[in-house]
């Protein structure tokens, strides 16, 4: 059973890796141009062109869209994906991430695929899906599992109320375990509800609650501010706890940013002698990281940060290790 489970999450995550970056651009593709005029019909007037009533010329083709036209590369202009709107209107996005934190022996090290259970940034209300293959190396003081998984359903939905404030809901029901045996423990609710102000185009003011549910925090507030210029160029603060940011455009395309992140989880496990226990992993992260606008109007990152305060508990044993301050690696394809 477990194998097909195993089987099941890897598929999932590749699969939404799959459709956060692909597109298809093959409708806007032009045939090559013949290679003399010669070869071209003769063209009386733009009447005389045969019209066929099923094929429809759109009245616009978005530029980031088109590639190549009669053979000729065409300058794509990417700020449209970025959006004209700097305001902060969203609390959460749909990530796809691949993370990196080494160690082994007592260092306890991590290597993480995931999907977060949130809409894309285009989106403002439906189903969501989320999983999370985590493969534990040590450490050799407690006998960890070899790899954890999240299995998630949630619903999210967001919007802007008379352009003067702005809301994100979400709520999801979620399996944390290694499912070595009962999963019981590890089945756990989770969602947020965040309230934005925008005061005018620079400031907004940001307050909410964000419930996650973990045995060393149960709920976290969310508040703070987000500073922007009205272009949505150079720098932008999003002080807002417990995700802050601060990042500076260095193109329509392209940024670099400093953010902060409360890492780890909670899952229902199983210890040597068959007995189960719900272990909690905590960490905080500092991460610096840059971020591109891809063709098909996502944005793909990758980040570097120092991992501290590193802290493992046992619900039932009570058993409690912290550990040394490490690195992390992350790619994230954000949606």
């Amino acid at each position: 059973m477990r194998i097909w489970i195993q089987l099941a999450s890897i598929a999932v995550w590749a699969l939404t890796i799959k459709l956060a970056l692909a597109q298809d651009f093959s409708g806007y593709y032009t045939p090559a141009t013949p290679h003399s005029v010669e070869q071209l019909p003769a063209i009386e007037s733009l009447e005389s062109l045969p019209v066929d009533s099923a094929y429809q010329i759109p009245s616009k083709i978005p530029s980031h869209k088109l590639r190549r036209i009669d053979g000729a590369a065409v300058q794509q202009d990417h700020s449209i994906q970025i959006g004209s709107d700097p305001r902060y209107k969203q609390y959460r996005v749909g990530e796809s991430i691949t993370s990196y934190m080494p160690g082994d022996g007592e260092q306890f090290g991590w290597l993480d695929f995931e999907n977060t259970p949130f809409l894309a940034g285009s989106q403002t209300s439906g189903i969501t899906l989320g999983s999370g293959l985590h493969l534990l190396s040590g450490p050799n003081s407690v006998p960890l599992p070899p790899r954890l998984w999240d299995f998630v359903l949630g619903y999210q939905t967001r919007g802007t109320i008379q352009e003067h404030v702005s809301f994100d809901l979400a709520y999801s029901l979620g399996v944390y375990s290694d499912f070595e045996d009962s999963a019981r423990e590890g089945v756990r609710s989770l969602g947020h509800a965040v309230g934005v102000f925008h005061k005018n185009d620079r400031w907004d003011w940001v307050l909410g609650v964000d419930y996650l549910n973990r045995d060393d925090y149960k709920i976290l507030p969310v508040m703070g501010f987000s500073w922007h210029q009205p272009s949505g160029t150079g720098w932008r603060m999003d002080m807002v706890f417990p995700r802050p940011r601060i990042q500076y455009a260095l193109s329509s395309t392209r940024r670099l940013y400093l953010s902060g992140l409360l890492g780890g989880g909670t899952w229902d496990i199983e210890m040597p002698k068959d007995i189960n226990d719900v272990m909690t992993y905590r960490d905080y992260r500092l991460l610096f990281g840059h971020e591109q606008i891809t063709p098909g109007g996502n944005i793909a990152a990758t980040e570097i940060g120092l991992v501290l305060n590193r802290h493992i508990q046992m619900r039932h044993s009570l058993q409690q290790e912290e550990f040394d301050n490490a690195f992390v690696f992350r790619m994230i394809a954000r949606r």
